[in-house]
């Protein structure tokens, strides 16, 4: 029987993010169901909490069958589901914004542009995000829960992306040259995972979280290694002082 644990977030990205922490593996390697939703957000269309079981995939969930990947085979209708899907919502809603979803090799891709873009980004991505929650809770019900989604509206994830990367490596250079940690504001699970990505190859500092959901954040550190360095050097110095004025 497969080993699970129940958790609850506002967004489904947050609730697999826990659970990667938890089983100390990639979300790639997570299997889900979705349990149960609290309405909120854009009135009844969008979960605003949901509850979801998470475990471990096996080896046999994720390796080719009959000579074609799975991803290969779900995404065949994954695609056209989805691109239905958005589309039927969007004339609900009456808005004025197109729809085109592509595909590649790891995942599905929507992308969302027109006049009314912005409504669907919402404050500080809000709205955006509960859209991703309630595609992927659509995709989940058709069948194809193991399927990757993005979903952008007029470039707002690529934009927000790539300042987060030039803030993280702007922060970096401050705790290489200040000798001190920094703290971010508080950021959801993809924007903490983007800065943690832009520096984990960083030769000086290193990244982790703090805090808990909604106000959980990033910390920006210099290595262990090289603060026992600097630690030890100023030990040394103050020493060499303290024998230097004995001496006179």
């Amino acid at each position: 029987m497969k080993r699970s644990v129940e958790v609850s977030g506002k967004t489904l990205e947050e609730v697999l993010e826990r659970a990667s922490r938890y089983f100390d593996v990639p979300k790639e390697q997570l299997g889900y169901e979705i349990l149960s939703e609290t309405k909120g957000f854009l009135s009844v269309f969008v979960p605003r909490m949901v509850k979801v079981r998470v475990w471990v995939k096996n080896e046999e969930e994720t390796e080719e069958v009959s000579g074609t990947p799975k991803e290969t085979r779900e995404f065949s209708g994954a695609k056209e589901a989805v691109e239905t899907f958005l589309q039927e919502l969007i004339a609900r809603m009456g808005l004025e914004v197109t729809v085109n979803v592509a595909q590649d090799d790891t995942a599905l891709r929507c992308a969302l542009d027109g006049k009314d873009a912005g409504i669907l980004i919402g404050r500080k991505g809000e709205t955006l995000e509960a859209l991703e929650l309630l595609v992927r809770t659509f995709l989940v019900r058709r069948g194809f829960g193991e399927v990757p989604l993005e979903i952008d509206v007029a470039g707002y994830r690529r934009r927000k992306e790539e300042a987060l990367r030039k803030l993280a490596e702007r922060m970096a250079k401050k705790v290489v040259r200040e000798k001190k940690k920094v703290r971010l504001a508080p950021m959801n699970a993809r924007e903490r995972r983007i800065v943690h990505m832009a520096l984990k190859d960083h030769p000086e500092v290193l990244t982790y979280s703090i805090g808990e959901e909604p106000n959980r954040r990033v910390v920006i550190d210099l290595k262990a290694q090289k603060k026992k360095s600097q630690s030890k050097h100023q030990t040394q110095s103050r020493r060499n002082k303290g024998g230097n004025t004995k001496a006179s």
